[in-house]
């Protein structure tokens, strides 16, 4: 039903362009032909034109590249989209996240934009996941006729290979080797896919699929944190235009959205650039935004709870007056708006500000106690919590979720604390409504009988009926615990503390809640299991059991940083 609807979408955005140009073929420079299919205004030219560089089919239902057409046309722009080399028709290999492939090739298709007579030489260029990131290499590689960009759910960190040195299995593992097929681009089918299959490096191999991007990923997942860091601040330097960032809370890139924005603007070695960057932050997933435009209607869902309709247009209304602002060079305000728009989930509504976290959001410290409670009173007494981790029998809660779409699939959380490897720590019912927005940090002291192994924080909304929906959540591999050196093995048995990173939200808890701390150290398959063996990552199939303790005590006070807002 939903292709039926999309080719009659697609067969409607065809009769009212004047004109749609398909395949055409624009050289590379290096004698390499990208498929790309172009889309004209009803009117006269010369126009501005919006260019998108995807690597999942110009016609593909999936990515709704007609609609984008159609609705760029209406609003006076060309729209160009360009099936990225390797994909769907275009010659070449895919490589996947290599720079060198997609700089250049950016440049050279807009050489050629500008080159023909229904261009007016201004050129933006948007996408979302790895056209976000097509559309980031295209402001690197420094062509002049771009004029402003906007990248969606993506990162320039190195978070689309391991985050802080975890792999996303679920989301970019499982997409490599989708991904990684030499014949026209087509997806190679995960779906008969063990995920508990170890080691991680034959996984491909097992089920018969190529598996050259997936081996370059897995062998090279522990690549240094600090190397990878640079590769950012590099690419940020060479990012000299106004920028529009949009990233949903409950995205597989949020945390790496928000460290866009602001590497950007301290990096950026065009101080105007530096000046001209913007973040939208919406109550999305990673599939949400492109359905703004789609012509279908998106989930307003987290889990049972309804966020309304107020962000339902935000995506499209915001780029477009972005882009009559920077290429048609319209006087309509957008300069001068607040940098940060957020929405919150509770009041279910937008909030401007010109900075992120806002200056209301002050951080309070909320203190892991014996018992299973959590408080803001600081530990009185001596007092520890243990559990084992055996990653032959891991958190499964993203089990069946699509991670992709996970924002209205989310589950009820409310009996994973009956399990013996998960500790939970809870508030009493607030009284009056508790707003989180911004960073959120736990603080976690403990000490594991492995050399290396994972601990994971997940805050949890309980409702009064027992109802226990995530808010964020976030992991950390004990060897990656300083971002400041290169990852290390801990002692077995020593007290640690590991800065765990649980992203960012806004999002108020009503009165009569309560807050749920959950701590444990696996949330497979989102993330690869750490098999507590200290060997070299995906190589091994050698599992081992850890006995981890969490300290809540006066001489080590595990604790939440959470930011809370006051009017």
């Amino acid at each position: 039903m939903k292709q039926t609807l999309c080719i009659l979408f697609l067969a409607t955005c065809l009769a009212q362009s004047s004109e749609v140009r398909l395949d055409i073929r624009i050289e590379m420079r290096d004698g390499i032909n990208l498929l790309t299919d172009i889309y004209l205004p009803a009117s006269d030219g010369p126009f501005p034109v919006i260019l998108s560089r995807v690597p999942y089919g110009t016609k593909s239902d999936y990515i709704f590249q007609a609609s984008y057409g159609h609705y760029f046309t209406k609003h006076g722009y060309v729209y160009v989209s360009q099936n990225v080399r390797g994909r769907f028709g275009s010659e070449g290999e895919f490589t996947a996240y290599v720079e060198g492939q997609e700089i250049p090739d950016a440049y050279d298709t807009i050489d050629w934009i500008i080159d023909q007579e229904w261009s007016d030489g201004n050129v933006g260029v948007m996408g979302e996941s790895y056209y976000g990131y097509t559309t980031l290499m295209a402001a690197v590689s420094g062509h002049t006729a771009i004029k402003a960009i906007s990248p969606a759910t993506i990162t320039l960190a190195r978070e689309k290979q391991s985050i802080d040195g975890v792999l996303p299995l679920q989301a970019s593992g499982m997409w490599t080797l989708e991904m990684d097929d030499a014949v026209n681009g087509e997806y190679q089918d995960t779906q008969q896919i063990d995920l508990f299959h170890i080691p991680l490096i034959t996984m491909g191999q097992k089920y018969g699929l190529r598996d050259n991007l997936w081996r370059e990923r897995i062998s090279g997942y522990s690549e240094a944190p600090i190397a990878g860091r640079k590769s950012s601040i590099d690419e940020y330097k060479k990012i000299h235009v106004p920028t529009l960032h949009f990233g949903g809370w409950y995205d597989t890139f949020t945390r790496g959205t928000i460290a866009l924005w602001n590497g950007i603007q301290e990096y950026s070695e065009n101080l105007s650039a530096r000046e001209m960057q913007w973040l939208v932050l919406g109550p999305w997933d990673h599939e949400s935004l492109s359905k703004h435009l789609s012509g279908e209607n998106p989930s307003s869902r987290i889990g049972k709870r309804d966020f309304g309709d107020r962000a339902m247009t935000t995506y499209g209304e915001t780029l477009v007056n972005f882009f009559d602002h920077f290429l048609k060079g319209e006087d309509n305000g957008f300069a001068s708006r607040e940098r940060v728009a957020y929405f919150n989930i509770g009041d279910n509504d937008w909030r401007y500000t010109d900075q992120w976290p806002p200056e209301q959001s002050i951080l309070e410290s909320y203190y892991l106690q014996k018992g299973g409670r959590l408080t803001r009173d600081t530990p009185a007494n001596s007092s520890a919590s243990t559990y084992k981790y055996d990653p032959q029998h891991p958190v499964v809660i993203t089990g069946d979720i699509n991670v992709w779409e996970r924002a209205k699939g989310m589950k009820d959380r409310r009996d994973l604390p009956l399990r013996d490897d998960v500790l939970a720590f809870e508030t009493e019912s607030i009284k009056t409504d508790l707003e989180i927005t911004g960073p959120i940090v736990l603080e976690l002291f403990a000490s594991s009988s492995a050399m290396d192994t994972d601990f994971t924080g997940a805050l949890v909304d309980v409702h009064p009926d027992g109802y226990s929906l995530l808010i964020q959540e976030g992991i950390l591999r004990a060897s990656f615990r300083d971002k400041n050196t290169e990852p290390s093995q801990i002692i077995p048995g020593e007290v640690y503390q590991f800065n765990i990173d649980l992203w960012a939200t806004s999002y108020t808890l009503p009165a009569g809640h309560r807050l749920r701390l959950e701590i444990s150290s696996s949330n497979f398959p989102r993330f690869a299991r750490n098999l507590n063996n200290a060997e070299p990552f995906g190589m091994s199939d050698k599992i081992e059991v850890a006995t981890q303790t969490i300290y809540h005590s006066t001489q080590f006070p595990s604790h939440l940083l959470l930011p809370v807002m006051h009017r």
